[in-house]
């Protein structure tokens, strides 16, 4: 009642309040970061280490089983998980739902530094990374030639292309996948190293203790001070072979050339791209977590034109671009919310035989969807199929507060002749009745706060947006509409003469 009373006392307040709310809202829906999804984070931890060379079943006992053991005993850890594969092992840590991946990642990170040295000397740095559904490329880019092949397109790809994508705003980065990485290849002979007295850890030690750039100290010149730095690293294959591995007896050096060959080539190519039946490579490119993905993709779709130093015959393309989804998936959505918006109001004309009942109650739907706008922006929530579901789902509610609180106010002005004590009395009269109506719509979704696991993350956005917009819908309700209807709205047989003889014949 003090709502409503409130709002007739001034009248342009609330008018200047709805503005300011329409303002906002539309300000609101266009920052709004757009995405397919709510955001999602699931409690995961992976923790991978690589000891090449090494059988599964060495890895799983010397590598896994540890890293098993130390992680286990981290808090909210709900279960642990692994696999072993040829040179490679891996564990998976599942952590209790709600709780802190971040600190449960620290803490998992801590546990492995603890058992370093326990594991074998062969292996490399342990990683950890944790789960980001981010992760998933927002595009894929395809980059083919007919006059390169695939060791020079992964260069190309790797050293030109990527570094200039990633510069691209909320791009956080460019992963080139297939094609062939180069590789100095040095292929010894067993027979002659045996002849010889080496073994390969010889010919592996010579070749690193001479590929190196060593601080030499400084010199000094004057007032200048420079530093001198000794650098060995190979530019080219030739010096590769000439590589002393060792001093024989007689004096006579034992080089690389001697034991084998070097050639420059590429590393055992392990997937293989294929574009219009060519090979070819392409770049995952990844968003930042919070940004949107329409934009992302609209930014690299006009920054690709404008690449440089791409060679003449460099074909670049989007085969994957996952802003089509989202597009069609908001549009389909944008589109049934206005179709039920527009059959709202034509039901409400055919029933009211009002114009102007029609357009105070339909106020109710954009207003209250703007003001949900509003509400998820500042709650770091996105545009996505779920929150725009819930605004479709609650459309035809959005107007229920309104259709009530208007016909009991049209009642009374029909009876009473002070328009104030009409709207008043009317508001009074249907109070609690709105408002438990709209309570008893909110509270049929209350089982989702209790869900657990990834439904929860999807269906929490849309359950707010509905309670959102349908509390909304009952503020305009006790503010906007009586203020319209004190007005506007006439006494229904005074509203009826008025009308266009061709509404009304339409009507009767």
């Amino acid at each position: 009642m003090w709502l409503t009373l409130l709002a007739l006392r001034n009248r342009i307040g609330i008018l200047m309040l709805s503005l300011a709310m329409v303002v906002l809202g539309l300000t609101s829906l266009q920052r709004l970061p757009v995405d397919l999804f709510p955001q999602i984070q699931v409690p995961v931890a992976f923790v991978g280490v690589i000891y090449k060379g090494a059988p599964p079943l060495d890895i799983e006992q010397s590598v896994v089983y540890p890293i098993e053991k130390a992680v286990s005993s981290a808090s909210n850890v709900e279960h642990v998980e692994s696999f072993s594969k040829q040179g490679i092992g891996a564990v998976q840590i599942w952590f209790n739902w709600g709780a802190d991946i971040n600190v449960g990642q620290m803490e998992v990170m801590q546990r492995i530094t603890q058992i370093l040295n326990s594991l074998p000397p062969g292996i490399l740095q342990p990683f950890i990374v944790k789960f980001d559904v981010s992760n998933i490329p927002v595009s894929i880019v395809s980059v083919s030639s007919d006059g390169l092949d695939e060791r020079a397109l992964y260069d190309l790809a790797y050293n030109t292309i990527a570094p200039q994508i990633e510069q691209i705003a909320n791009v956080a980065a460019a992963t080139v996948e297939g094609g062939r990485i180069r590789q100095i290849n040095i292929n010894l002979d067993p027979a002659l190293l045996s002849a010889r007295g080496l073994s390969i850890l010889d010919v592996v030690k010579s070749v690193k203790a001479s590929n190196l750039i060593l601080p030499s100290g400084n010199i000094k010149a004057g007032n200048l001070d420079y530093n001198v730095f000794t650098n060995n690293q190979f530019r080219t294959v030739e010096p590769i072979q000439d590589v002393i591995v060792k001093v024989n007896p007689q004096g006579n050096p034992v080089r690389v050339r001697d034991v084998g060959t070097v050639t420059d080539s590429s590393d055992i190519q392990t997937n293989i791209v294929h574009a219009d039946g060519a090979r070819s490579v392409f770049l995952r490119v990844n968003k930042q977590p919070s940004a949107n993905t329409v934009e992302v993709v609209d930014a690299l779709r006009a920054a690709l034109p404008k690449l440089f130093g791409i060679p003449e015959g460099v074909k670049l393309g989007i085969s994957f671009d996952q802003s089509l989804y989202i597009r069609q998936s908001i549009h389909n959505l944008i589109e049934q919310a206005l179709h039920g918006s527009l059959l709202a109001a034509a039901v409400i004309l055919i029933f009211l035989r009002n114009l102007t009942s029609t357009v105070i109650i339909s106020v109710a739907i954009p207003l209250s969807m703007l003001v949900t706008f509003i509400v998820l922006y500042f709650t770091g929530q996105t545009l996505n199929v779920f929150t725009l579901g819930g605004l479709a789902l609650g459309i035809g509610r959005l107007v229920d507060d309104s259709i009530v609180e208007l016909e009991n106010i049209q009642r009374h002005l029909n009876t009473n002749s002070s328009r104030w004590i009409s709207i008043l009395d009317a508001a009074r009269e249907v109070a609690m009745p709105i408002f438990a109506s709209t309570v008893t719509t909110v509270v049929v979704f209350l089982p989702m706060f209790f869900v657990v696991g990834i439904a929860r993350l999807l269906l929490i956005p849309l359950t707010v947006t509905i309670a959102i917009a349908l509390f909304t819908s009952f503020l305009v309700s006790r503010t906007v509409t009586p203020a319209l209807c004190y007005k506007f709205l006439k006494p229904e047989q005074e509203a009826w003469q008025s009308m266009p003889s061709w509404f009304t014949n339409l009507m009767e």
